[in-house]
């Protein structure tokens, strides 16, 4: 898959691909491996399952290791102190 295609990644494609899975009371993150390195796609629903068809709504990578990538709320905080916008979806 190419490398700009990981945004547009479901959960539920992201879910089968992933290596490792990161989740907190803030959203999950998925990491995925390919031939460029690691890649984290985050999910913000706080404590709710991301709907199978969400998107991601914060990717990073490639990394050398998988223990690169941030737990999703980290995640959150970083973005929020960075200037980038909250991210969180209510299902309910």
């Amino acid at each position: 898959m190419p490398v700009h295609e990981y945004d547009e990644l479901s959960f539920a494609g992201a879910r089968l691909r992933a290596v490792h899975h990161l989740q907190d009371g803030y959203g999950d993150a998925l990491i995925l491996k390919d031939e460029h390195g690691y890649w984290g796609l985050y999910y913000f629903y706080w404590s709710q399952s991301p709907p199978p068809q969400a998107k991601p709504h914060w990717m990073e990578g490639p990394a050398a290791e998988p223990g690169a990538f941030r737990a999703p709320f980290e995640m959150q905080l970083w973005l929020e102190q960075n200037g980038y916008e909250g991210y969180h979806n209510d299902l309910d």
